[in-house]
């Protein structure tokens, strides 16, 4: 369930501007278009493991609502803490064997993941994190739904839950005249993880965009394929798309070194894509 990728990456230092709230009874980091703007829709980000508090995934909300004029929220969906943030400092110190020093710690700093990561992963487990998640975009679509389109952006550990709020035929919010609605409208998906080829995908049914790298340790090449060939099938019904991102590994989106101007561009080219794919389906 958790690759090395997962955990690395590079935690940026600048200050979100939103601010926090409950909303449907889960503490909420919420990104607003500019004053006097109304959104052009509600994006809600399902966050990786590192969780709704993390500052690079606050960031990218605060883009999409500076750059896409939408309503964002960033929801706790974690059962119990989300992985610490310093991980990211201490995997590379695991992976180092350079030195008989290196060889020496290595077993302290492994213990320190296992210490944080292996309960993490029993307590937002599937059968607990997805009703969690599935229930907060029921209340979504019940409320702000009546006036705003709804998508769902999930990165690694939240890509799998956006593309089962597409599953039709389990997931449907029924409104008050008796009609069915899906929870979402559309979604966009960056570097998922623990998905099933070609079950998962094969399912999907509103417009879907996915942000891949090649270098992806949770998703192969084939598995990329397989998902282009099965949603190429659709496209009668609906659009979606797969853009893939050469040299680029699991987390690019959010994580990316910010003094890699080549990674750096291609962290922004997903964080376009995203926005531009939310401004085409999302309608007031």
């Amino acid at each position: 369930m958790v690759c090395p990728d997962c955990l690395s990456g590079h935690v940026r230092t600048e200050t979100p501007t939103g601010n926090v709230a409950k909303i449907h009874g889960r503490d909420t980091y919420i990104a607003s278009p500019a004053a006097g703007v109304k959104p052009k829709g509600l994006i809600v980000i399902i966050s990786d493991l590192f969780g709704w508090e993390f500052v690079n995934t606050r960031l990218l909300a605060d883009q999409y609502a500076a750059k896409g004029d939408f309503l964002v929220y960033l929801p706790d969906f974690m059962s119990g803490p989300a992985v610490p943030v310093w991980i990211t400092d201490v995997l590379p110190k695991v992976m180092s064997s350079a030195t008989l020093g290196d060889w020496v710690w290595k077993p302290w700093y492994a213990s320190q993941i296992m210490f944080y990561v292996f309960p993490w992963i029993f307590t937002n487990r599937w059968s607990v994190s997805w009703p969690i998640v599935r229930s907060f975009f029921e209340a979504v679509r019940s409320h702000e739904g009546s006036s705003l389109s709804i998508g769902a952006a999930g990165f690694c550990w939240g890509g799998k839950h956006a593309i089962f709020l597409t599953h039709v035929d389990s997931v449907t919010f029924a409104d008050a005249d008796g009609g069915k609605k899906p929870l979402v409208d559309a979604i966009f998906i960056a570097h998922p993880s623990v998905v099933t080829y070609p079950d998962d995908v094969e399912k999907v049914a509103k417009p879907a965009s996915m942000a891949i790298g090649d270098q992806d340790m949770s998703v192969t090449m084939a598995q990329v394929g397989l998902t282009q060939k099965v949603w190429a099938e659709k496209r009668d019904v609906m659009e979606t798309e797969v853009v893939v991102y050469p040299g680029a590994n699991h987390g690019f989106s959010n994580r990316v070194d910010h003094f890699n101007e080549n990674l750096l561009k291609q962290a922004r080219d997903a964080e376009d894509q995203a926005i531009s794919w939310f401004a085409k389906h999302l309608k007031r």
